[in-house]
């Protein structure tokens, strides 16, 4: 028997529901790296895979024995990609045994239909860990509502919005935290006349973060109405950036903004009453701001909890 033959294979979602699939690998290491050509990530972590001629596709290690292949959904290449493994030694499932089985058991048709529409692969494990942790501490009760409020998030991006003067660095910071530019960045005041977003991975949590029209009292009615527009999309935000550059006023309308104070590399830069310090220039403390971000939106205790969490599969559905 080769090393491949180890391999425990299954799709886990149905064919044709969507343009993303999850393939379950369960083996040795050493099986999976020959099966898939390549190193794997270390566990808890992920990797994007170029196979030539096939796909890329998403790997995620869940554990020493355990990887999540996600490659585009099509039934085509998911044909492909289980001609690959079947030619490895691999051996599958019956391609809806895992959808037969959930047919039963309604946590678990709920998880997978869940699993291709979650917009952060923090999401994935967690998932698939829910059927039996509400087999084992039953359905989640008052006590878990804010955890799975929070970690519904990895579900469904939430809103992130920068907020602050005209010039305060706010198209600088949106585009270094996506590192790459998105956004137009000018010292010409008014440059952002609308919102604009990009949907950024912050420390492993998929966020919609918006780039808000510089707040400020105008006499322009355009501006007078992006403005208005923007107080209305930040007061819905999840989670609000106040932006200041060094002798800049940090926006008051949103107390429980987190404080950033932008251009710190700038001579002179004042840290008084700010929370975090950055500079879209030398990239410095923006991965720590993504890290507070995402903390503040999933904080890692509700990640590493081995509760139950109530998801939603789609919006309006909160039972089983």
């Amino acid at each position: 028997m080769s090393h491949a033959a180890a391999i425990e294979a299954c799709w886990c979602t149905p064919v044709g529901a969507s343009a993303i699939a999850v393939l379950r690998l369960s083996g040795d290491a050493e099986a999976l790296e020959r099966a898939m050509d390549c190193i794997l990530p270390a566990p808890g972590a992920t990797a994007l895979h170029h196979v030539p001629g096939l796909d890329d596709a998403l790997l995620l290690r869940v554990d020493e024995r355990t990887l999540l292949v996600t490659p585009h959904g099509g039934p085509r290449l998911r044909q492909l990609w289980t001609e690959r493994l079947l030619a490895r030694g691999a051996r599958f499932a019956e391609s809806e045994a895992l959808w037969s089985t959930a047919s039963a058991d309604p946590v678990a048709f709920r998880m997978l239909a869940t699993l291709p529409r979650a917009a952060s692969d923090l999401a994935i494990p967690l998932l698939l860990a829910q059927p039996e942790r509400w087999r084992t501490h039953g359905a989640p009760g008052p006590g878990d509502a804010d955890r799975s409020r929070r970690l519904q998030r990895l579900i469904d991006a939430p809103t992130v919005a920068i907020i602050g003067p005209p010039n305060a660095g706010k198209s600088s910071l949106l585009n270094a935290l996506a590192g790459r530019s998105v956004a137009a960045a000018s010292p010409i005041a008014g440059t952002t006349r609308d919102f604009v977003s990009a949907r950024i991975a912050l420390h492993g949590l998929t966020c919609l973060v918006l780039d808000a029209p510089g707040i400020h009292d105008t006499g322009d009615a355009i501006e007078r109405e992006a403005i208005a527009a923007a107080h209305a999309a930040i007061d819905h935000a999840d989670l609000r950036v106040a932006l200041a550059a060094p002798g800049q006023q940090f926006i008051d309308r949103w107390a429980d903004a987190m404080r950033v104070r932008s251009q710190c590399d700038l001579p002179g830069a004042d840290p008084a009453g700010t929370q975090h310090r950055v500079s879209a220039t030398t990239r410095h403390g923006i991965a720590e701001l993504a890290t507070a971000i995402r903390e503040a939106l999933v904080p890692a205790a509700d990640l590493a909890s081995d509760r139950p969490f109530d998801f939603r599969s789609r919006a309006g559905l909160t039972g089983p």
